[in-house]
């Protein structure tokens, strides 16, 4: 490689560098088998060892499936589409874009992938339901991964993992569920293992530690869950001008520009998702994205193209009432009056349209 791979935060776990990360592990890993197996070679068996790696292979997917299953059901992970998204075209988008969006219109289908997964998860804290815990965890998992590749979601290595990591816990009990459904022969019951202490205050350590583990699972997924829901919807109804707006007037240094759909520098509309996401969309349908901040006491917004920091805007605002907006000031060094009318967005057909029992036609728009 003619440059060093470095992790820079981008927010994509599919990274060239965990790539290689994940090389290494591997190589790693294949290098500690080999010295162990020959320095460890008198070892009759690895019950106990298996045993551990067990419990610790089915605490980490439960903490991780938890954790998911309850950011669908309080929607913090698949939020309800931004206005920017509601007003980009589809062909626009991209396919993790479009993933998203269809995520986020459903609460219902958030609360019932949410609940298998979670529910897979609180399955696999315990020994005796471990493991259709982990055949349900599975399938969830089954269905994220194909998402992920097929849509192009850089989570494809952690959720790899995640999928191959319920296989291992499912992986002892697998001869017995084929000999069940497909040989349609009776099993025995599974001989669950347990840890062998030989001492009264390990067992009761034991107790406590798991009985701390799955107070702080509850703590951090309901209780902390809830929290950053609560965040998340306060931030977005609360934002000075959250919503999309129609842009009637646009005059530029004294001229007004006529709404053709060839021009390249009148705002078509203008989408607020949070004060730190302010879009323009231009006429030609383009898109001016905006770092801004938002001084709802001097009614103004200074913003920068987070392309080029020195493309900066400050501008005033005015309601004359909670439809209509009116912007003044300065686009980098033009002058700028700018009118919009806030469009109603509980009357997209997207946002109007419920769920219907008795459908005489298909509504597919």
């Amino acid at each position: 490689m003619e440059q060093p791979v470095v992790d820079t935060p981008s927010g994509s776990g599919d990274t060239l560098f965990y790539y290689v990360q994940l090389l290494g592990i591997i190589l790693l890993a294949l290098v500690g088998f080999i010295v162990w197996t020959l320095l460890d070679n008198k070892r009759k068996n690895y019950d106990s060892l298996f045993y551990w790696a067990m419990v610790l292979v089915r605490y980490s997917l439960a903490a991780t499936l938890i954790g998911y299953g309850f950011a669908k059901i309080y929607k913090t992970q698949f939020l309800f589409p931004a206005p920017s998204y509601l007003f980009t075209p589809l062909w626009q988008s991209s396919p993790m874009g479009l993933v998203w969006k269809f995520m986020g219109y459903s609460t219902g289908y958030n609360y019932f992938t949410g609940f298998a997964e979670a529910l897979g998860g609180v399955l696999l804290l315990f020994r005796r339901t471990a493991t259709f815990g982990a055949l349900l965890g599975f399938g969830v998992m089954a269905n994220i991964v194909a998402i992920n590749f097929f849509y192009d979601v850089p989570v494809k290595i952690f959720s790899s993992h995640l999928l191959f990591m319920a296989l291992f816990v499912a992986a002892p009990d697998l001869k017995r569920l084929f000999t069940f459904f497909f040989l349609n022969n009776p099993v025995p019951a599974a001989t669950l293992a347990a840890p062998d202490f030989q001492k009264k205050w390990m067992h009761q350590t034991h107790f406590w530690l798991k009985l701390s583990l799955l107070c702080y699972f509850g703590y951090s997924t309901i209780v902390m869950g809830y929290q950053q829901y609560k965040s998340y919807t306060t931030s977005i109804t609360k934002a000075p001008l959250h919503g999309a707006f129609q842009v009637t007037t646009f005059i530029l240094n004294g001229d007004t520009l006529p709404p053709l759909t060839t021009d390249t520098i009148r705002w078509k509309l203008f989408l607020v998702n949070n004060e730190n996401s302010i879009s323009a969309r231009i006429m030609n349908d383009s898109v001016q994205r905006l770092k801004a901040t938002v001084d709802t006491t001097q009614k103004s917004l200074s913003w920068y193209s987070p392309l080029d920091s020195t493309q900066t805007s400050s501008l005033r605002y005015y309601q004359t009432n909670s439809n209509l907006l009116t912007l003044r000031g300065h686009l980098n060094k033009d002058s700028v009056k700018i009118d919009l009318r806030k469009i109603d967005l509980r009357k997209l057909p997207l946002a109007r349209r419920g769920f219907h029992w008795v459908n005489e036609v298909p509504y597919n728009r």
